[in-house]
């Protein structure tokens, strides 16, 4: 592991630490914010470092030497997250299970319009939710599986060349080893998959004697449910663009009105309806995803147009 990453992962385990303590202030949270969103690794070190403190809190005070933690000085709880793999070895000494058991009762997760929720993974992988999400993990001893039902979600993978690690959505199956990458079942859109860092490998289940097709970083594979798999090169800025909806807000790079309102009703009940004579007009920024009046009143003053609020609709024309 490089200096750089073991800077990183000592200041994950003193967030970690500090979320764990207590409420952070209000000053203390933003700079938490800031740091996750300066580094594509800090949200996957952090929940890394999560993973760790939550299993080390089920050995109920069992101390790296065998004795209680809290009778020994000098130790706190950023030590412990940091000590995670020593921790590791006396567990298995004890006989407590830190690893996934062998068979796990299906778990499903999901989130209401609007909102984005975060799951930390006792493998130490991170998954992010997006709007009116859901899925249903099984985990076992060979194989880490995830089924997208809809939505959309980012998987920051940690490495476990022994438990590969899938996600299912509709006929289009993603493997992946360690990796970080988006998968997306929308309505009326075909399946989805960015991917940030790493490769993943796509497969058909239709078609099991079809080539797999691998996709590495900055690339977007797109699978239409009666078409082959194609991917596209997507330049850097464009996929952080793509990312920003996991700090609630929708990037929009010269996107006609229409689109821009398809989009924000992914994220709000408050819907903008676009008069058919302005819908084709386009429009750039970045915009808060649940708050579709102020996207409006920013578009309708640059274009020169139009809007009104009646209710939990807002027109622009």
């Amino acid at each position: 592991m490089s200096q750089k990453n073991q800077e990183i992962d000592g200041l994950a385990a003193d967030w970690a630490a500090k979320r764990d303590l207590g409420a952070l202030s209000p000053e203390e949270e933003a700079a938490f914010q800031f740091w996750l969103a300066a580094d594509t690794r800090h949200l996957g070190a952090y929940g890394r470092a999560e993973a760790v403190l939550f299993r080390l809190e089920r050995l109920n005070g069992a101390a790296l030497d065998g004795t209680s933690s809290e009778r020994r000085p000098g130790w706190n709880r950023r030590h412990l997250i940091l000590a995670g793999s020593a921790a590791a070895s006396v567990a298995a000494a004890v006989g407590v299970a830190l690893h996934m058991p062998g068979s796990v009762p299906e778990s499903t997760f999901s989130t209401a319009i609007g909102q984005i929720r975060k799951v930390v993974l006792e493998d130490g992988s991170v998954i992010i939710l997006n709007t009116d999400t859901k899925i249903r993990m099984q985990f076992s001893e060979t194989l880490r599986d995830i089924s997208l039902v809809q939505g959309e979600a980012q998987f920051d993978v940690a490495k476990d060349k022994q438990r590969p690690f899938v996600v299912s959505a509709g006929d289009t199956r993603v493997r992946a080893v360690g990796t970080s990458f988006t998968v997306s079942r929308l309505p009326r859109k075909p399946i989805q998959v960015l991917v940030k860092e790493g490769v993943v490998e796509l497969q058909r289940t239709n078609a099991p004697g079809a080539p797999s097709i691998r996709a590495s970083a900055n690339i977007r594979a797109i699978a239409p449910p009666d078409a082959p798999i194609v991917t596209v090169a997507m330049p850097e800025e464009k996929l952080a663009r793509d990312l920003e909806w996991q700090f609630g807000r929708i990037a929009l790079d010269n996107e006609t009105l229409a689109n821009a309102a398809a989009e924000f009703a992914r994220y709000s009940e408050v819907r903008i309806v676009v008069d058919p004579a302005v819908s084709h007009r386009t429009v750039t920024g970045l915009f808060a995803s649940n708050d579709p009046v102020s996207f409006a009143k920013a578009a309708t003053s640059v274009l020169g147009l139009r809007m009104a609020v009646r209710g939990r609709e807002v027109r622009i024309f």
